[in-house]
């Protein structure tokens, strides 16, 4: 048969399959939307579609408070096992180092997720550009996957917001979302007739179940994305012991979250519990263990930025605090021409 035959039959073959994949695809949207995904289809392969269509993988690496070397081989150890999904930030001041592993594996960029977030320190217009490429270049990428405003603490929203959209708009970040949001800032820019972000990463485990906020973001299409999966480890020795589990306390975590339709990235520098937390794909939990679990809820918040989730909007909305940040100090760029973005003018 000739290359020309082959390739007719195959395109009949994935015209064929079309329906069965969309419907597939369908399916997998409305499990996560109702946070109860069929627990079979988990693998540390599984994905999520945003609402652009953008695949975001369901597992992968917290890296706050990693620094230097340690940051640096956890990467390395985690992509090694498997792991397609690397959270880090500006705050962080570790992108270097994620950087460099990525750099040293040469791992496919199609294959590989990287999450960044902007500082508090840089919102507005200008400094959010700026400060985006900053961390391109230390990430050595010529763009990220998902660009996320750290918190809304640091004001100037809606201009903040934005600009988010043009550097995406730009081909810098592929999706933009945003991190310790309330129910109320997300229904602001909704009300204001905003595009919505396509991620909220929020404080989430089996201590703090963040019910309104996940209702509200499933409601919106927004997808869900838990930090501090595992509370701190606060948990530990205590309640979970009584949940029948062969595997870590971590790991129990882990699927709690995942088993809930969460995007979920456990932080560890330890090549042997990157390696374990892996292993939750092993074994699921049954509907007993998941209430059990869901018992364990009682508003339990270990991070103190989670608290900017309360902020009122009327207060970050289009206000800087003070002297906070290079926004208000750097020089301004020139204003766009027609036909230009935002972006376009920084360079």
């Amino acid at each position: 048969m000739s290359r020309w035959g082959r390739h007719k039959r195959q395109e009949e073959a994935d015209a064929a399959n079309a329906p069965a994949q969309a419907e597939a695809e369908d399916a997998q949207v409305s499990a996560w939307r109702s946070g109860r995904p069929k627990e079979k289809e988990l693998t540390i392969d599984s994905r999520l579609t945003l609402r652009s269509g953008l695949r975001m993988p369901r597992f992968g690496l917290g890296t706050w408070q990693a620094q230097g070397g340690d940051c640096y081989q956890a990467v390395l150890e985690a992509l090694k096992v498997g792991y397609r999904l690397i959270d880090t930030a500006q705050m962080y001041g570790n992108e270097a180092e994620v950087g460099r592993a990525l750099q040293e594996l040469q791992i496919p960029r199609e294959e590989v997720f990287i999450v960044t977030k902007l500082t508090g320190r840089e919102h507005g217009r200008v400094a959010a550009g700026h400060a985006l490429r900053e961390s391109l270049e230390k990430l050595k990428l010529p763009y990220v996957d998902l660009f996320l405003i750290h918190s809304p603490r640091g004001g100037l929203l809606i201009e903040t917001w934005e600009a988010m959209l043009h550097l995406r708009d730009a081909g810098l970040t592929k999706a933009v979302g945003v991190s310790n949001f309330g129910p109320q800032h997300l229904r602001a820019l909704q009300a204001l007739g905003k595009e919505l972000p396509e991620v909220n990463q929020i404080e989430l485990h089996c201590g703090w179940h963040q019910k309104e906020t996940v209702a509200c973001c499933q409601e919106l299409g927004i997808a869900v994305m838990a930090y501090s999966p595992l509370a701190r480890g606060k948990l530990f020795g205590g309640p979970l012991r009584q949940v029948a589990w062969s595997g870590t306390e971590a790991g129990l975590c882990i699927r709690w979250a995942l088993q809930k339709g969460y995007v979920v990235i456990p932080k560890s520098v330890t090549p042997e519990r990157i390696r374990s937390n892996a292993t939750v794909f092993q074994t699921s939990l049954d509907a007993v263990q998941m209430e059990q679990l869901e018992s364990l809820d009682r508003g339990l918040c270990t991070c103190p930025a989670a608290r900017a989730m309360d902020l009122p909007w009327a207060e970050v909305a289009d206000r800087k605090p003070k002297g906070k940040g290079k926004g208000n100090s750097q020089p301004q760029a020139r204003l766009p021409t027609r036909g230009e973005t935002w972006v376009d003018a920084l360079r």
